[in-house]
């Protein structure tokens, strides 16, 4: 009976990828979304499905041949291997990319060999990197956040950047569409996608493409201009 990998990335979206189809793509090298390492390159292993992760179609999945020459040979070895543990190994330095990268790793057997065949979807959380991103707090390094890392991708933005200068500040908002209204609040919050406003007794969220930012030189306070494109 050949057995199928199910990956249920989405709601909508499931890929079925038989062992068959795994052992049948080894040598494949005109794939550019196939790639085979040896069991004692683990720095390989995380570039790959770092590159995997930040390359690969949105939910499509890469696959990282693990145990396997670059000719499509599965690697001999002079003492048998451990393959539940070096699944757990790979996994591992894996889990030092930043942000995580789902995969979901099988031991597959062919020519009498078994190897590793490691599955990477292309992530909708890239870019990923092959470390952690650090923070300055205090005299001291800190490993940052889901929500600082989020903050520094969203300040590739200039308009972004600016805004979250602001944050904590009164501002003066002005909406034109898709609704009239203005007031003043605290920017209390903004990402890539949208600001927040606390009003006190109300809280309201604008998207970033809907903003633009001005100044009100004789109440000294930054305005928001809210138009939809």
């Amino acid at each position: 009976m050949i057995e199928e990998i199910q990956l249920n990335l989405a709601d909508n979206l499931h890929v079925s990828i038989s062992d068959g189809d795994l052992v049948a793509k080894i040598t494949d090298t005109e794939n550019n979304f196939i790639e085979r390492k040896t069991v004692s390159d683990t720095r390989g292993w995380l570039e790959t499905t770092v590159a995997f992760a930040n390359s690969c179609p949105i939910g499509f999945p890469g696959v990282l041949y693990v145990g396997v020459n670059n000719d499509g040979t599965v690697q001999r070895h002079k003492e048998p291997q451990n393959f539940e543990k070096l699944q757990k190994t790979v996994s591992n330095r894996i889990g030092e990319a930043w942000p995580s990268i789902f995969h979901l790793s099988r031991t597959l057997r062919k020519d009498g060999s078994e190897f590793l065949a490691v599955l990477v979807p292309g992530s909708e959380l890239r870019p990923h990197f092959s470390g952690h991103a650090y923070v300055r707090v205090g005299p001291e390094n800190k490993q940052a956040s889901k929500d600082q890392y989020d903050k520094f991708i969203a300040q590739r933005s200039s308009k972004v950047r600016e805004l979250q200068k602001l944050v904590g500040k009164t501002v003066f908002w002005h909406s034109i569409t898709p609704f009239s209204g203005n007031d003043n609040g605290t920017l209390s919050d903004c990402n890539q996608f949208f600001v927040t406003i606390d009003g006190g007794s109300y809280k309201r969220c604008f998207p970033i493409d809907w903003i633009t930012i001005s100044f009100d030189p004789s109440n000294q306070r930054y305005m928001l201009i809210v138009q939809s494109r």
